[in-house]
């Protein structure tokens, strides 16, 4: 049995945008996602140039951020 991680650690943040929400009309633009990775709404890297998230942190940054519970009218 392998501890490998099932996702990969860290991957270019348009192929991140994609494992996170897929490629149907649910994702996000580009422009809202670089507008939210400037705001500080998800963890990521820069290796020079080049930057770089993890999908699993970054779907747990974003339903921290924008999840809505439900209240109870009862």
């Amino acid at each position: 049995m392998s501890n490998l991680p099932t996702s990969p650690a860290y991957i270019g943040i348009e192929e991140c945008r994609k494992a996170v929400f897929g490629t149907g009309p649910e994702a996000p633009s580009k422009r809202s996602w670089d507008s939210w990775r400037a705001k500080g709404y998800y963890p990521f890297i820069r290796v020079g140039k080049r930057i770089f998230a993890n999908p699993d942190e970054v779907s747990r940054a974003l339903a921290r951020r924008f999840k809505v519970n439900a209240i109870d009218t009862k």
